[in-house]
């Protein structure tokens, strides 16, 4: 496989990896769009729907000083519309650099324009999911691709350049058992993730909850966290990234005899004085 598509797909998993660990998301029912309305929320972008008589233009990007926007062909099929919306998306997560993008039919070989496309693909279809979904929960090609929100070509494509990864002089083997995983039969390509399915889930399991995360999930169900849960509450460099996690949550230290405990919760479940109470009957108790 070539050092684009490695490089390119190493740093969407990167960021979308940590996105799916830090959210718990379901493999098997995994679907772009958790992470994709992440990243429009969390950048503050707008998105919106063009069209144009001659069907050229498929995505636009532009990123100005008026702030970042995604627009897709609104008469596009939905699948396709999806690739577009995670190609533009790529276009920003990978920090390439310029104000304005078109994705058209005649620049589709440019250089970042196919980093974009690998972006796209790999969040439509993450190796993960992949692994989960053909070799453990033995899916059908087609409800594979029903259940991702891809077309035909998307998840062919897909399959070929994710097993071309991991075995690069086996290209009439892979072709072949994609073939007849359309047709129904599983086997030859149940084979070939069989071999590598280690290094799939080694891969995913590199990356763990953030400390952020970890306790944001916590504080929502129970109101109320302590470093004795999560000792690196305590490291106060923490702090203002919790706290600008959510405006109900703040976080605080208490004091007795040698001893400290850091504690976070949510104020509209708690006044500052009943969480100051919760966290020094903790301290009592260490």
């Amino acid at each position: 496989m070539d050092e684009l598509y490695t490089r390119v797909s190493s740093a969407t998993k990167q960021v979308l990896y940590q996105h799916m660990k830090d959210n718990n998301i379901s493999l098997l029912n995994y679907n772009f769009n958790h992470f994709f309305q992440y990243c429009i929320k969390k950048y503050k972008i707008q998105v919106i729907s063009h069209h144009f008589s001659n069907y050229k233009i498929e995505g636009l990007t532009i990123v100005d000083e008026l702030g970042i926007s995604f627009s897709y062909e609104i008469d596009n099929p939905k699948v396709k519309q999806n690739f577009t919306l995670c190609h533009e998306l790529g276009h920003f997560i990978l920090e390439h650099e310029g104000i304005y993008f078109a994705e058209s039919i005649e620049n589709q070989e440019s250089l970042l324009e196919r980093e974009a496309n690998i972006f796209s693909a790999v969040v439509l279809m993450p190796d993960i999911v992949l692994l989960s979904k053909i070799y453990y929960n033995c899916e059908t090609f087609q409800r594979v691709q029903n259940s991702l929100e891809v077309s035909k070509q998307a998840l062919l494509f897909r399959l070929l350049d994710f097993l071309r990864e991991y075995y690069p002089d086996k290209d009439s083997e892979i072709k072949q058992a994609i073939e007849t995983y359309i047709e129904g039969n599983n086997a030859s390509i149940y084979r070939l993730f069989h071999d590598i399915r280690e290094q799939i889930i080694g891969e995913f399991h590199q990356f763990q909850p953030s400390l952020i995360n970890q306790v944001k999930q916590r504080v929502r169900k129970v109101g109320f966290v302590t470093s004795q849960e999560y000792p690196d509450l305590l490291n106060q460099d923490n702090w203002k990234a919790i706290m600008d996690e959510s405006i109900n949550l703040k976080i605080w230290l208490v004091y007795n005899k040698g001893k400290s405990i850091a504690y976070v919760w949510d104020k509209e479940k708690f006044s500052d004085k009943e969480a100051r109470k919760k966290a020094e009957l903790q301290l009592l108790l260490m």
